[in-house]
C-alpha cells in the first residue's frame, strides 16, 4: 500500500472515529454539535481530494464503473451530513433522529471505505502516475474545501 492509500485509510478512521465519539454522547443524551461539524468538514474534505485528485486519473486509467458507484455514494453520505445538520441547526434537536441519521451516515462509510480500500486504493497504487498520488497527497494535506463545493452527485 502507497502512502498516498494509507494516509486515505487513515483519514477514513479518523472520520469513523469522530463519528463514534458523537453517537457516543448523544447515547449519553448530550448533542455535541463541534465534535460532528469536525468529523463532517474532514469527511468533506476528504471526498473533495478524491472527486477532483483521485477519480479524474483513475477515469482516465479506466475505472469508470467504479468511480461511479463511488461518486453517487458520496453524493448519498452528503445529504445524509446535510440532514444532520439540519437537526443540528434546530433550537432543541432531536436526538432520536440524529441517533438515526448518524446511524445511517456511518453503515454507508462503512461499507463505502471497505469498498475504495479493496478496490480504488489499489488500483490508485497500481496505475496512477507519480505526479497523481502526489497530488493527491499534497491535497489532502495543505488543501481546503473551495467555499460552497459539494459533491458532484450531491443533491442541490
Amino acid at each position: 500500500m502507497s502512502g498516498v492509500a494509507k494516509d486515505l485509510e487513515v483519514e477514513h478512521h479518523s472520520i469513523d472515529e469522530r463519528l463514534a465519539e458523537f453517537i457516543a454522547g448523544l447515547d449519553e443524551g448530550e448533542v455535541r454539535p463541534e465534535v460532528f461539524r469536525a468529523s463532517a468538514r474532514e469527511l468533506q474534505h476528504h471526498i473533495y481530494v478524491e472527486e477532483v485528485h483521485l477519480f479524474p486519473p483513475l477515469r482516465a486509467a479506466g475505472m469508470i464503473p467504479p468511480v461511479l458507484v463511488m461518486l453517487r455514494e458520496h453524493g448519498e453520505i452528503w445529504g445524509v451530513l446535510d440532514a444532520v445538520e439540519r437537526l443540528l441547526a434546530e433550537d432543541h434537536p432531536d436526538i432520536a433522529s440524529l441517533r438515526q441519521e448518524c446511524g445511517r451516515l456511518a453503515a454507508l462509510l462503512e461499507a463505502h471505505n471497505l469498498k475504495e480500500e479493496q478496490i480504488l486504493y489499489p488500483a490508485a497504487d497500481e496505475s496512477l502516475a507519480t505526479e497523481d498520488l502526489e497530488q493527491v497527497s499534497i491535497s489532502l494535506v495543505d488543501g481546503e474545501l473551495p467555499q460552497g463545493w459539494r459533491a458532484e452527485m450531491a443533491a442541490a
